[in-house]
């Protein structure tokens, strides 16, 4: 599943990446963005406070130090060590006029003359998202303090940040094992979700096994760095409904239990030696735990709509991965049937579960373009100002 993808041409040169000034937020109505998966810049925790997703040094070698994050029992490996987010990804530019890659600068310069009170709202996004949503509902409720409770909220996600967004809205910083509260939302006017996997993404089964090569570099978001990411986990499909028979009709097959990893070899079970390891079980245990957690969490649920208006952008033309086949009882990752969507995010799979009402765009651009695709953006803008 490759939802943020770094293009081969930045190897062939230089690269920078620029940022985008924006002034803090004044009126009484803001606009906050919240990025996708891989969607900031991170950096070492320290006085060097050097790059490490993602540096053209790393992107120009197969790489030695990974992203992942610790946990206990975790086999020595090279890594960075405490990271912090250093800012959303913007564009990169290799050889200026011969290639540029616009992640997200193209959509902050459109808001930031556009959009009421814009603003970016950044996170680590290896981290769990009910822990990340937490903390954008205090953000939500520092902006709605410093107004004195006067304030209009516009809330535009991309990915996976548009997990992160509901679960904020249905429980604000409360609980959330039981009927949402929407404690979240009582400050919020409008919801653009774009290219939201709500349902999951079964593509992520071939990055936990492969990893994500970012263009020669291996070890950045290696299988051992994306099994320590409850993140990466949470954007498995929420039921185990993507297996198919030889034929292609479904199968049923439980793809969450433990053991289905283990002796399966998937992931970083692949090597024989960790299948032995206890911690291994135990934190794949806490992380398919944090995935069924989230996915209940964000289940269809009954009862009035909450008061604000929803977008879904939803990208088509683009297939990806939407079943494996089960053969002779075990499931293949080879010979995948594709199904519609953006390239990332099934069209299927990209809208946001009852009770709300949803108006639905759809677009041809891929899910990064779409965020800077002007007719996405013109849409969205049209929308957050009630058109």
């Amino acid at each position: 599943m490759r939802l943020l993808p770094v293009p081969f041409l930045m190897l062939l040169s230089a690269c920078t990446a620029s940022r985008v000034a924006l002034p803090p937020p004044t009126g009484e109505e803001v606009t906050v963005f919240i990025h996708g998966y891989r969607g900031s810049f991170l950096a070492t925790a320290d006085a060097e406070h050097e790059r490490a997703w993602v540096s053209v040094g790393d992107l120009l070698t197969r790489g030695e130090r990974s992203l992942a994050l610790p946990f206990p029992g975790q086999r020595a490996t090279p890594n960075f060590g405490a990271l912090e987010v250093d800012g959303p990804m913007t564009r990169f530019t290799v050889l200026p006029w011969v290639a540029r890659y616009d992640i997200y600068k193209g959509f902050q310069e459109f808001a930031r003359e556009r959009l009421p009170g814009f603003m970016v709202f950044d996170y680590d996004w290896r981290q769990d998202n009910r822990v990340t949503s937490k903390r954008l509902c205090a953000l939500l409720d520092e902006l709605a303090a410093a107004r004195g409770g006067r304030v209009k909220v516009n809330l535009v996600a991309h990915s996976m940040g548009g997990l992160v967004t509901l679960h904020c809205l249905r429980y604000g910083a409360g609980d959330d094992t039981g009927e949402p509260t929407w404690a979240g939302a009582r400050h919020v006017k409008r919801v653009v979700f774009l290219g939201t996997p709500f349902r999951g993404a079964p593509g992520m089964f071939d990055d936990f096994t492969l990893g994500t090569p970012v263009g020669r570099n291996r070890a950045l978001l290696s299988p051992e760095a994306l099994f320590s990411f409850a993140s990466a986990f949470q954007l498995l499909p929420a039921e185990s409904d993507f297996f198919v028979d030889a034929s292609g009709q479904p199968v049923a097959f439980d793809a969450y239990r433990p053991d289905a990893w283990v002796d399966g070899g998937w992931g970083v079970f692949q090597d024989t030696a960790v299948r032995g390891l206890p911690a291994y079980r135990q934190w794949l245990e806490r992380m398919l735990e944090a995935r069924s957690g989230l996915a209940r969490a964000l289940s269809e649920r009954g009862g009035p709509p909450p008061s604000f208006r929803t977008l879904a952008v939803v990208g088509v033309g683009h297939p990806l991965i939407k079943s494996f086949r089960v053969i002779d009882g075990k499931p293949t990752f080879e010979d995948p049937v594709l199904a519609d969507g953006d390239g990332s995010v099934l069209t299927t799979r990209a809208l946001p579960p009852a009770p709300l009402h949803v108006d639905r765009l759809e677009t041809k651009a891929d899910h990064v373009a779409m965020v800077g695709d002007e007719e996405v953006m013109e849409a969205v803008a049209r929308f957050v100002a009630g058109d």
